[in-house]
């Protein structure tokens, strides 16, 4: 007989505790591994675990049982994620709020920022060993996986452990979980098990005098550890037949739940309809007159469990697995579901700081329109505030289901804030739709400036989607909408929006001139985060006509940002400070600029930007001939390819490409990302790409392509006067014979090139701190001191295509006393492998794995993972296997 709910509960942490201990069966293996991460982490190197497993495999047990076993007595954070239609924001962390320590606490009832919350826990876990425990993470929102990728980034440094379960199986391809797996994949600090079906032995030793046979158990439930329990439970004598189970767990369950009284079936049920935490004082409520004794009944048969305290609101109930309340949940009639779910809005609505999102939840579920329209924006917005942007948008979706009969002011504010969310999760095309049915309303009310400020933002909505015909017309139209109208606010935004726009364009002198009118209203009007937007469309375009003002420009907009606390301005003044120094060659500046855009953006979480500096960076190392750092930061940008950062992978995969057509890599070059470039239509993307183009055309002696490749660039960037698009492209078409002198604007080393200034422009290079452009240019020439000059630069760069073809040239001169060729290591392959490499590259060709490469050569395993994508990309294999082939063609 199992104790009633008067007796001594376990003190253990909210969400774990039952009343009897864990029995596991085949699980010592695994045991033994969570042990030894623990060890680990007490040793001062911390860890994340992820254990995975089907619904039912024994995730939660098995942690469990550690806590049980191994901890003594050292602390445990246990939160989970709960199966609501739109999740909880950060809803483990809620869990174990009351065990946080008070800045922690402080952080998450107030912090305008996740970042902040994130760095809270983060030293809560550094000055206090624990092991957090975040359960059911297939459920989570994006905040609670944010969080878990911020201290998976950082966890190494702390004694503590980290433990997360989930179903990897139900995890959608996009779900925001499965960037965090990858994070897992790579990370040195973390490491995943996976649950294994138990074994006919296993449920044998579980029969316990059943007269049922284990074999069949098994059939019946692959092993699944609660499926058999189940099973085992209803197969009990004088229940079921000798040696009959029921076909599904299903049937398992209801079964166990036939047996009970009238009241604790009705205590069941409405158990059932709270997923997320059924507070005992809470099922008294619903369940009305069933009263203690109908949940005392329900206890005792092993239907339900009572975990610790739940917070203020006391002890509450759980169902032995969310299979089993899914069971019971869908025996519930239709006409009595909305019923129980009103109860609980109603008890949870009377009682202070129930969290938005289980009110939202309930009054959706009841079918309470007044009550979804009340709680479903409020939780939309906590959701924003806390990164959940998934679930602030499915909360605006809610609202906007049942707005029908709202004043249409109210209506359009929901439409706007659902468009900002849905362009937080590339949600393009919905932002779009959304924007425009909100301009619709606000034009229906007459309010001319909201309209202005949506349709102005619908522009950067559709630039976003690669419309940019489309959105520089939603721009135009939005300011002639406010033309002869009075300063204001809105003008301001609406002048900000379409300076972005020009800026992305190239269109320096549009972007200062519209952006100088917005910094000066905003200043006006006192908003930094609106002047740090427009000064930083207007520095980002000073530097193609003002360079010598940019800077002090960018900073302005950078103490803006900082004012307005604004973590993703803050990183795109950055970013753009040092990009926009790079585009035109500024490298002290951008060298500064982009390491310092990168680090902020990896301490607050930002992967774009982060992505996009880490990009620009591996630009400016290759175009000052660090190419393998550029390389290796390319790599690292072009592995995140699915994270869906275009403008990204457009600059690391150039940079790629380009590296690969100088070293002589076959097949290599940049036209496969000729297309996202096109997409892009902006010439700052086009432009690259199309030099990339022309520049492999030539190594593959096809010049006569070239003109056909680069002249409709070559057009766009003479009409937007951007100086070194002028000049590279230039160059290109009069290698290929299409120019016969240099074009009017192109940057000075480029001009010089083309007008067949060969010293003048590699002294110019020279200046700029570009080796490989200094070495072309003297290849230009007819001196042969200098064409030895430019031979050694080329062997020291690896760039044998360059090299081979003036060495043919000195050789026709006469000149016998030729460069020594690189380290016989790397002439003796055609990849141009570095020593290194070629090592790694003998342990890939005799079969190691990455870790097993890692711990030969005592490095990290995603430093190894790097050396072995730089191997494939240099040799331009398809896989491992390719590239062990031609291991053993070079006898390694």
């Amino acid at each position: 007989m199992m104790p009633s709910l008067a007796a001594k509960q376990p003190d253990r942490p909210p969400g774990i505790g039952t009343i009897d201990p864990v029995t596991l069966f085949e699980r010592d293996d695994d045991l033994a591994a969570l042990n030894d991460q623990w060890q680990r982490a007490r040793r001062g190197h911390g860890s994340m675990v992820v254990v995975t497993g089907e619904p039912g495999a024994g995730k939660t047990s098995l942690v469990q049982a550690f806590v049980d076993r191994s901890l003594d007595g050292s602390p445990v954070l246990w939160g989970a994620c709960d199966p609501l239609s739109t999740p909880r924001p950060l809803g483990p962390l809620h869990d174990v709020a009351d065990r946080l320590d008070d800045s922690a606490r402080a952080a998450l009832r107030d912090a305008g920022q996740p970042h902040e919350i994130f760095a809270a826990v983060f030293e809560h876990l550094r000055a206090r060993p624990s092991v957090f425990v975040v359960d059911d993470l297939h459920w989570a929102d994006q905040g609670t996986v944010d969080l878990l990728r911020f201290q998976l980034r950082r966890i190494g440094s702390t004694r503590s452990l980290i433990i997360v379960a989930l179903r990897e199986q139900e995890l959608a391809v996009a779900h925001p979980v499965r960037s965090l797996l990858g994070d897992v994949a790579r990370s040195p600090d973390a490491v995943a098990m996976a649950m294994r079906p138990l074994t006919v032995a296993a449920v044998a030793s579980m029969v316990d005098g059943r007269t049922v046979d284990p074999g069949r158990i098994v059939q019946l439930t692959g092993g699944n550890p609660f499926f058999v329990t189940e099973m085992l439970a209803a197969a009990t004598d004088g229940v079921a037949p000798s040696g009959a189970v029921p076909e599904t767990v299903r049937d398992a369950v209801l079964a166990r739940a036939v047996r009970l009284s009238a009241a604790a079936r009705t205590v069941l049920e409405a158990t059932a309809v709270m997923p997320d935490r059924a507070e005992i004082a809470l099922v008294r409520t619903v369940a009305g007159a069933a009263g203690s004794a109908a949940i005392d009944e329900c206890v005792q048969a092993g239907v339900l469990q009572t975990a610790g305290s739940a917070g203020p609101a006391g002890p509450a109930l759980r169902f032995r697995h969310e299979l089993a309340r899914l069971a019971v949940e869908q025996t519930v009639s239709a006409a009595r579901l909305p019923d129980l779910h009103a109860a609980v809005l109603a008890y949870l609505s009377a009682r202070p700081g129930t969290e938005p999102a289980r009110l939202a939840f309930h009054a959706e579920q009841a079918g309470d329109r007044a009550a979804v329209l009340a709680h479903a924006p409020v939780a939309a917005a906590r959701a924003a505030a806390l990164g959940a942007h998934r679930e602030a948008a499915a909360h605006y979706d809610s609202a906007l289901r049942h707005a029908d009969g709202l004043p249409p002011a109210e209506q359009a504010e929901l439409l706007e804030r659902y468009a900002e969310e849905c362009a937080r999760l590339d949600r393009v095309g919905d932002s779009i739709d959304l924007a425009a049915r909100a301009l619709e309303l606000w034009q229906q009310i007459g309010d001319v400036e909201r309209a202005a400020i949506v349709m102005a933002r619908r522009g950067q909505f559709l630039a976003s989607g690669a419309r940019h015909k489309e959105a520089h017309e939603a721009a135009r139209e939005a300011v002639a909408l406010l033309a002869g109208r009075p300063a204001s606010p809105a003008l301001a935004t609406v002048f900000t929006f379409r300076a972005y726009l020009r800026m992305l364009a190239s269109d320096a002198a549009g972007a200062i001139e519209m952006g100088t009118l917005a910094a000066t209203l905003a200043e006006q009007y006192r908003d930094p985060l609106m002047l740090a937007r427009s000064l930083n469309a207007v520095g980002s375009s000073q530097w193609l006509i003002e360079p010598d003002r940019a800077e002090a420009t960018m900073l302005q907009a950078l103490r803006a940002a900082r004012e307005s606390g604004n973590d993703l301005t803050v990183a795109s003044v950055m970013v753009n400070l040092g990009s926009a120094a790079g585009e035109v060659r500024r490298y002290r500046t951008a060298d500064h600029w982009l390491p310092e855009a990168i680090a902020w953006s990896a301490e607050h979480d930002l992967d774009f930007y982060h992505t996009y500096g880490t990009a620009w960076l591996a630009r400016c190392h290759f175009e000052q001939g660090r190419w393998d750092q550029a390389e290796t930061l390319a790599l690292q940008v072009a592995q995140r390819e699915a994270v869906g950062h275009v403008p990204s992978t457009i600059v690391a995969r150039t940079v790629l490409g380009r590296l690969h057509t100088r070293r002589g890599v076959p097949g290599a070059g940049a036209a496969e990302v000729w297309e996202l470039a096109v997409a892009a239509g902006d010439l700052q993307r086009r432009w690259p790409v199309a030099a990339a183009r022309a520049e492999a055309a030539w190594y593959a002696g096809r010049p006569d392509q070239i003109p056909d490749l680069i002249e409709e660039t070559f057009t766009q960037a003479v009409a937007l006067n951007h100086p070194w698009a002028i000049g590279e492209i230039g160059y290109w078409l009069r290698r290929a014979g299409a120019l016969a002198r240099a074009p009017d604007g192109a940057a000075g080393p480029y001009a010089r090139q083309i007008d067949g200034d060969w010293r003048g422009a590699a002294a110019a290079w020279d200046e700029l701190g570009c080796p490989y452009e200094s070495a072309v240019a003297r290849a230009d020439g007819d001196d042969p001191d200098e064409l030895v000059a430019a031979v050694e630069v080329f062997h020291r760069l690896g760039a044998r295509p360059a090299a081979d073809r003036v060495i043919r040239r000195l050789r026709a001169y006469g000149v016998r006393r030729l460069p020594r060729r690189p380290h016989r290591t790397t002439q003796a392959n055609p990849g141009g492998l570095t020593d290194r490499q070629l090592e790694v590259l003998g342990l890939i060709t005799a079969g190691l794995t990455n870790s097993d490469i890692a711990a030969r050569l005592h490095i990290s395993p995603r430093t190894a993972d790097h050396h072995v994508s730089a191997i494939l990309a240099k040799l331009g294999a398809a896989s491992r296997h390719d590239a062990a082939l031609a291991g053993r063609e070079w006898g390694l």
